[in-house]
């Protein structure tokens, strides 16, 4: 059970999950379908020629990843979608966990702006200081290996 100490600091089954308060990401490199996370795979199902493109994302302060964007554009329509993903280690048994938002869609300018209107929404529900809050999509390591999405 995901549970918050009192002074707000965030526990993920017994283990202390770092809040981020600030964060930035760097260009958008374009990447591949089996790389992908099942939900946005099925957001896009059906649009043909819909881009993918993934961000890396730094912790303000020390400047650590922390996650990446990924966003999956669509030019002919102007429908662009992004989520938040972060690879999380349960240090005590080493268990890999793959957290994921869900697919948000936002007509878009750029990819670039699909990033930051995806941050500007989960900053607004202050999803960087409640990560154990939102484990949705969560997989461990042997499933993520058997959907193909860990390489």
């Amino acid at each position: 059970m995901h549970t918050h100490s009192n002074d707000g600091e965030a526990i993920l089954n017994g283990v202390p999950v770092t809040a981020l308060s600030g964060i930035y990401w760097g260009p958008l490199a374009p990447f591949e379908a089996k790389d992908a996370h099942d939900e946005l795979l099925k957001t896009i199902e059906g649009r043909v020629g819909a881009e993918l493109m993934t961000a890396t994302v730094y912790d303000r302060k020390s400047g650590a990843k922390c996650g990446r964007y990924d966003v999956a554009v669509d030019a002919s329509s102007g429908d662009g979608c992004g989520m938040y993903r972060s690879i999380m280690l349960e240090p005590s048994t080493g268990e890999i966990h793959d957290l994921a938002t869900p697919p948000l869609w936002y007509q878009y300018k750029d990819p670039q702006d699909v990033v930051a209107k995806v941050h500007k929404f989960l900053v607004d529900m202050k999803f960087f200081e409640n990560l154990d809050a939102f484990v949705y999509h969560v997989l461990t390591r042997a499933e993520a290996e058997a959907k193909g999405q860990v390489h």
